[in-house]
């Protein structure tokens, strides 16, 4: 009996599976030389952004910069950024308002990538900005204590929510079912304007005792990028006067005690203000603007 030797076959698998891994490695290294060029490059441009900001807005510290879209590299090669965004906080305005927040929104901006890296860049420019500064409630809270009162002694505890113009007008607790379906259909159909609806609450102390008084009233955009708060009704809580109406007297001198008005100052940008708007806790004016160039170093 005889048997015949079979050569060993070749082990083609080993080396076929270093070379995977060998690729596998290379893509890894790579892409991780992208995203960190992706980061550095995107560091860079928010800087440069940064830089021209701050001068604009004249502040202390470079506000926040962020750059939308998903590889920044991929916009720097065009020198066309399709979203970017600018946060500043703290920003003092005079005495009263000291805590003022800035929220800048840029569309199709505009800075040439050979500019950015050597730091040539003289402008950035800007098809479109929308700009929006807040106001928050310590801030008015400062603005109502300035209005000289002698009904009423202090003013503290100051909070801000939304409601509809409609519940300024009326309680809601007052009104028919027609009424009330009236009403949610016009808090639908509201949008963005010069004016909108707020509670003011906040705790007052009237003749040695301390209250708590909502106040409902219309925010306003008057001249330039002002707001003025007007109230028009105030519920009670809490208060050693019971719940419900003031007297005349003491109505009329909450409501002068909490009719103020804030100026933010100009919007950046020349962005021309179109609409306030209430958010819990702050009050804010938005406005838009178009081609703008960001400063110039």
């Amino acid at each position: 009996m005889t048997t015949t030797d079979t050569p060993p076959r070749p082990a083609p698998r080993k080396r076929r599976s270093r070379r995977v891994r060998r690729l596998v490695i290379a893509l890894v290294v790579l892409v991780g030389l992208l995203v960190v060029a992706d980061f550095s490059a995107a560091a860079i441009f928010e800087y440069q952004v940064s830089k021209r900001a701050r001068d604009q807005f004249d502040l202390s510290d470079d506000p926040a910069v962020k750059v939308g879209g998903f590889s920044f590299l991929a916009q720097a090669i065009s020198g066309e950024y399709s979203h970017v965004t600018i946060d500043a906080r703290g920003v003092p305005v005079e005495d009263t308002l000291r805590d003022l927040e800035v929220h800048i929104e840029m569309r199709d901006v505009q800075a040439p990538l050979g500019e950015l890296v050597s730091g040539s860049l003289k402008e950035v420019k800007v098809r479109e900005v929308e700009g929006q500064v807040k106001v928050k409630a310590s801030d008015v809270n400062r603005a109502i204590a300035n209005n000289e009162n002698t009904a009423i002694r202090s003013i503290t505890n100051v909070k801000i929510d939304p409601v509809t113009e409609q519940d300024v007008l009326t309680d809601p607790d007052d009104r028919t079912d027609a009424e009330q379906e009236a009403a949610e259909r016009a808090a639908e159909a509201e949008i963005e304007d010069t004016t909108a609806g707020a509670r003011i609450c906040a705790t007052i102390e009237i003749g040695g005792e301390e209250t708590e008084a909502c106040t409902y009233g219309i925010i306003s955009l008057v001249e330039g990028a002002k707001m003025t708060f007007t109230p028009s009704r105030i519920e009670l809580s809490n208060s050693v006067l019971g719940t419900g109406q003031l007297p005349p007297t003491l109505d009329a001198a909450v409501k002068q005690a909490l009719n103020f008005t804030l100026d933010p100052g100009k919007l950046p940008f020349t962005v021309t203000p179109t609409a306030v708007t209430v958010e819990p806790g702050v009050l804010s004016v938005k406005g838009t603007a178009s081609d703008v160039v960001l400063g110039s170093s």
